[in-house]
């Protein structure tokens, strides 16, 4: 179920999300689903490896295949993004609920996911300038020392001192390096970020399934696309509510699913702040340090032993 033909390079969540909205509105329109992706195939807006995906899809199509079949093909083995768009439509044609409204659902999530991970690129920016900065500058120092007559580079090689402060400052430039890789990943993983299982819950239940078949179907169509389950718990507690209270589970786990996107963009934008002032630790704490122990103090030494040497020579 899950080989393809050919391996495209995996769609992003920036092109997903363009893929989606631009398939939601061709349905919403009336066009057939291998008109929808024929069009999105020739379609330069959203990118080429959603292009690539798109012509996979409708050349399974063509080839008779349905059309949940054929998005699991393209998709069985790509990113994150392209199993929560096969699973999307899955669920939607498994439980008659218009594709369109899944589609816009997914393309609003992917689209937070795009604008937290700009914010991020943003604040990381300026601390991992300021590290290649410094990192350029030893060897420049060296350098400069070097046309001035000192010796910056044989003090750090020609001396157990010098052996010393070389390998502890590119010790420390390699943990700074990997200190402030490490604060991002933290802040977004590269996988499981979208946490879909209560967007398919809203899905599988507008089509008027009842609470426990929506909920069997999620379960099933998350383990079928290898996508994260953390979210089941909090879908049977849905289930449970709506048969409690008597509330319609379709408007239940649509508000749900809603409202955990707007808390988990809430909750990334108050990490990204964070973040701001974290990635300053590492640049402080190991990066300068680094500068002086490889760039600064070769240069110090060397200027004082040259110093050193020429008032000797000068008293005898």
């Amino acid at each position: 179920m899950w080989s393809r033909n050919k391996t495209p390079a995996p769609a992003g969540a920036a092109e997903i999300a363009t893929l989606a909205a631009r398939l939601a509105v061709f349905l919403q329109a009336g066009l057939s689903p291998p008109r929808c992706w024929e069009e999105l195939s020739r379609d330069e807006t959203v990118g080429a490896s959603a292009r690539r995906l798109a012509a996979e899809v409708h050349h399974q199509l063509e080839q008779g295949a349905s059309h949940t079949s054929a998005v699991a093909q393209a998709c069985g083995e790509g990113s994150e993004p392209e199993r929560v768009l096969s699973a999307l439509i899955h669920v939607a044609h498994e439980s008659g609920t218009p594709l369109y409204m899944a589609l816009w659902a997914l393309a609003e999530a992917l689209r937070d996911r795009v604008g937290v991970e700009a914010d991020i690129a943003a604040i990381t920016q300026a601390p991992r300038q300021t590290t290649w900065l410094l990192l350029g500058l030893p060897p420049l120092s060296v350098v400069i020392a070097g046309s001035l007559g000192v010796d910056a580079l044989g003090f750090l090689t020609g001396s157990l001192f010098g052996w010393l402060l070389l390998g502890s400052g590119t010790a420390f430039y390699a943990l700074a390096i990997g200190w402030m890789r490490r604060l991002v990943t933290q802040l977004m993983p590269a996988e499981n970020f979208l946490s879909p299982a209560r967007d398919l819950l809203a899905v599988a239940t507008q089509g008027g399934a009842l609470p426990e078949m929506a909920e069997e179907r999620v379960e099933r169509v998350l383990a079928e696309h290898r996508l994260a389950s953390g979210d089941i718990p909090e879908v049977r507690a849905l289930t449970a509510l709506s048969r409690r209270a008597g509330i319609p589970i379709a408007q239940l786990a649509k508000a749900e699913a809603t409202w955990q996107r707007h808390q988990t963009r809430a909750q990334a934008a108050q990490a990204v702040q964070a973040l701001s002032v974290r990635i300053l630790i590492p640049l402080g704490l190991l990066v300068l340090p680094a500068f002086v122990m490889v760039g600064v103090v070769p240069v110090v030494f060397s200027l004082l032993e040259g110093a050193l040497r020429s008032g000797v020579a000068e008293v005898w």
